[in-house]
């Protein structure tokens, strides 16, 4: 007894030390971004959909559409102070169907940009006819060996219907540790009597030169829309960013699968691996959607969304804004990276990692000028 005397004012010591680093790391673990106004860059004057890559040679190459149907790249040798000229790397085309002889002009939207180890660039897109029941909504792919100064024919990776309703959207890539590459995309294709969507991905082994030929329906919310997913992993798992619009408007959701056994059954409504990526929640009647996921070289996670949350009801009036966490879950500390008045927007954003805790934004955005451009803004993450 004397011995168990002696030990519990020590365990009582041990404890509350324990108790105090526990709650030293917790309140450690919060981060805000310092956004630099003097970084503010216009990239593009009339722009939309802007993604930004760093690249091998230490460069930074952005795609956007130039909103009249093609896609463009700019280059920066600078850190994005200034840009090069803009490089048309895809044509919006004409298309004729040979049976009905009906045509359409097939624009070209929502670019997403990855570097591959070897040193090429892939840039998939997303075809979309102007005019309905011609020519399929697809998700489309095409390389550069010469860090975006020239890129190779198209080549067709998923077609989905000939009518809006029926269409795929928002490719995005990801690169696995064992040389798999991924496409994320949005497809109301397989539910052509409804109005749901799910994500769907495709896979290749040999650097995007061949794909699978089903997709994998990574998840899928019945009666409703998941959409817009952006996905990164930490080795083990692979966590996607998605829009999900229950019950009421999208907010910002992550779905997770391991690597090495991911989606071979698809997250569905009730899933653990579903979540909702906010740790405070909005309200249901606020929008918060396309968001965009990030992790960095310090191992932090920053999420995108484009909200109306303390603006109008409008959602074409929403704004972007972004959010930390030290893991894929709870983010918070919301900020806003352009400094948006009513009636203007920032919409379809993105985030690029420049590191050692710098990031970049981007958005389409007239905040302000009278036309929407492709404007980039850096930002610091530091810790509260």
């Amino acid at each position: 007894m004397r011995h168990l005397k002696r030990l519990i004012p020590f365990l009582l010591a041990l404890f509350t030390l324990i108790a105090c680093q526990s709650q030293e790391t917790q309140s450690g673990n919060e981060y805000d971004i310092e956004w630099d106004e003097s970084s503010l860059v216009c990239i593009a004057d009339e722009g939309a959909y802007p993604r930004l890559r760093r690249l091998s040679d230490n460069s930074l190459l952005v795609a956007y559409e130039n909103r009249r149907g093609e896609v463009l790249v700019k280059k920066s040798i600078d850190e994005g102070t200034s840009w090069s000229e803009a490089v048309i790397a895809w044509e919006a085309f004409e298309y004729t169907h040979t049976e009905t002889m009906t045509a359409t002009r097939v624009n070209i939207a929502n670019p997403e940009l990855i570097q591959l180890p070897n040193g090429e660039l892939l840039l998939a897109v997303n075809l979309r006819p102007r005019n309905e029941g011609i020519y399929p909504f697809s998700i489309a792919l095409k390389r550069s060996s010469d860090n975006g100064v020239t890129w190779s024919d198209a080549g067709i990776l998923y077609r989905a219907g000939t009518i809006f309703r029926d269409g795929c959207w928002e490719p995005s890539f990801l690169l696995l540790p064992d040389g798999r590459l991924q496409i994320y995309f949005a497809n109301e294709s397989p539910y052509r009597q409804s109005e749901e969507q799910e994500i769907s991905m495709l896979s290749s082994v040999d650097n995007g030169r061949s794909w699978q030929e089903e997709h994998t329906t990574v998840s899928f919310r019945k009666g409703y829309r998941d959409g817009m997913p952006v996905a990164v992993h930490d080795g083990n798992n692979i966590f996607v960013a998605i829009e999900d619009n229950f019950p009421e408007q999208f907010k910002p959701y992550i779905v997770k699968g391991s690597i090495n056994d991911a989606w071979r059954e698809p997250v569905l409504a009730q899933s653990p691996n579903r979540y909702p990526a906010l740790k405070q929640p909005l309200p249901d009647s606020i929008y918060a959607g396309a968001p965009y996921l990030i992790r960095t070289d310090h191992n932090l996670y920053v999420l995108s969304y484009q909200t109306t949350n303390n603006r109008s009801s409008y959602w074409e009036h929403s704004t972007m804004e972004v959010v930390v966490s030290d893991r894929p879950a709870d983010f918070r500390n919301p900020s806003q990276p352009f400094d948006v008045p009513l009636p203007k927007e920032a919409k379809w954003s993105s985030l690029s990692d420049l590191g050692d805790n710098t990031i970049a934004a981007l958005s389409s955005t007239n905040f302000n000028s009278e036309k929407i451009g492709a404007w980039m803004i850096k930002g610091k993450i530091v810790k509260k």
